[in-house]
């Protein structure tokens, strides 16, 4: 059974539009989430065979020089508990 893989991170509040759009466009990698506009706060639904795309789109967008701070992963079973 596939595991849900949650992944947090923070970007500057005026690319929080850009990168839903892109996650978007990537269909089936993830499902978006603002968790604080103003702060930044982003996080994505993935799985645990897909996760791994969402942090290689967070890379490309960082080399490219958006910034993109504090990413990390929380897997589980049980996504209503979030």
């Amino acid at each position: 059974m596939p595991h849900t893989v949650r992944v947090k991170f923070n970007i500057d509040k005026q690319n929080v539009l850009i990168v839903n759009s892109i996650i978007d466009s990537h269909e089936g990698i993830g499902l978006v989430r603002t968790v604080d506009a103003k702060k930044g706060a982003m996080v994505i639904y993935s799985t645990d065979d897909q996760y791994e795309k969402v942090l290689l789109v967070l890379e490309d967008l960082r080399n490219h020089g958006m910034t993109i701070e504090n990413i990390h992963t929380e897997v589980s079973e049980k996504i209503d508990e979030w």
